[in-house]
């Protein structure tokens, strides 16, 4: 950034002063400067446009540079921006100079002495100033990433379901709804059983491909307040909240088994066929409600008695199955 573009602020009651201050920093090729001989003013001036270097008066009427300091950077607190704060003072007692810099002023300058230090120290203020502007920038950005990847935490990236953490909380979601309304929480699981062998003979983007075409047909066969996930890279399940634990039977969720055994999904190298098993596990006030996680863990040992017998396995949740700690 040149001298021409930063912004600076300079308030001072005094005619004299601000025209040797105007002078010098015209000297210096800083012409984005503003002048005002109100402190309260300033204060709406940089509400309005921000500047990174302030120059004002120690003693003012109405407002001293202390207090214009301290609501300069709360204010900066507020909009994640670094003002330099410069003050202008005839004092040079070690005790006022302690007390100002608690407040938050940056530097100062002896009144006597602005023709020949006022230009080199507004140069190094201007360094100082944009570096912790681009700092505060950066970490702007960085917590907006922290963000996206909180939320991206949450979805598979292939098929853009839910992942393993997204299953867990949406089975919590339904327990809670089960537990306070009445009714049941259904959890069906359904396992590739050939994922290893397909991705043996085919590239990732392939097995990505059908991957997806899996996760869509699972969508198109469930209600449309049933969730669909993808807890693991060869599993996906449906979480579903059902007015009775008698409607979580393999005869309701007959179409989806149906419609994926030895089903052979189109890809771009050709239909693809895959092997599946299904489980169902279900809970209610009589099983009693499990933990997210011992749910999880009761319908994955579903699914392989599934894939052992080709069949859809059934199994209201038992709260003697639930891992001791």
């Amino acid at each position: 950034m040149s001298h021409e573009d930063i912004p600076i602020l300079v308030v001072d009651d005094a005619k004299f002063s601000s025209a040797i201050i105007a002078k010098a920093l015209r000297g210096g090729g800083f012409t984005n400067v503003r002048f005002t001989n109100n402190p309260l003013q300033a204060l709406r001036s940089l509400e309005k446009r921000p500047a990174q270097i302030l120059i004002a008066d120690w003693l003012m009427p109405n407002m001293d540079g202390l207090e214009l300091t301290r609501r300069v950077k709360k204010l900066d607190e507020t909009s994640e921006h670094f003002t330099y704060v410069m003050l202008l003072t005839a004092r040079d007692d070690m005790e006022a100079m302690n007390r100002a810099f608690d407040e938050g002023v940056d530097d100062f300058l002896n009144k006597a002495n602005l023709r020949a230090q006022l230009l080199p120290r507004v140069i190094a203020a201007q360094r100082i100033a944009a570096r912790q502007n681009q700092l505060l920038k950066t970490n702007k950005l960085l917590r907006k990433k922290i963000r996206e990847l909180q939320t991206t935490d949450l979805v598979d990236p292939v098929t853009g379901l839910g992942n393993l953490k997204f299953t867990v909380e949406r089975i919590g979601d339904t327990i809670k709804h089960a537990e306070t309304r009445g009714g049941a929480a259904c959890l069906l699981l359904v396992g590739i059983n050939n994922l290893e062998v397909i991705e043996e003979q085919y590239e990732q983007p392939i097995v990505d491909e059908l991957m997806s075409s899996i996760g869509a047909k699972v969508r198109q066969l469930v209600r449309p307040l049933d969730v669909v996930t993808r807890p693991e890279t060869n599993m996906f399940a449906v979480i579903t909240l059902q007015p009775d634990i008698q409607n979580c039977t393999s005869q309701s969720f007959r179409r989806i088994f149906d419609n994926l055994y030895m089903h052979s999904f189109k890809t771009s190298e050709g239909y693809i066929p895959v092997v599946v098993g299904v489980s169902i596990s279900a809970a209610d006030t009589e099983t009693g409600f499990p933990h997210p996680k011992h749910f999880m863990r009761h319908a994955y040992e579903g699914l392989t008695r599934s894939f052992d017998t080709g069949l859809i396995n059934v199994a209201p949740y038992d709260p003697g199955d639930r891992p001791r700690s």
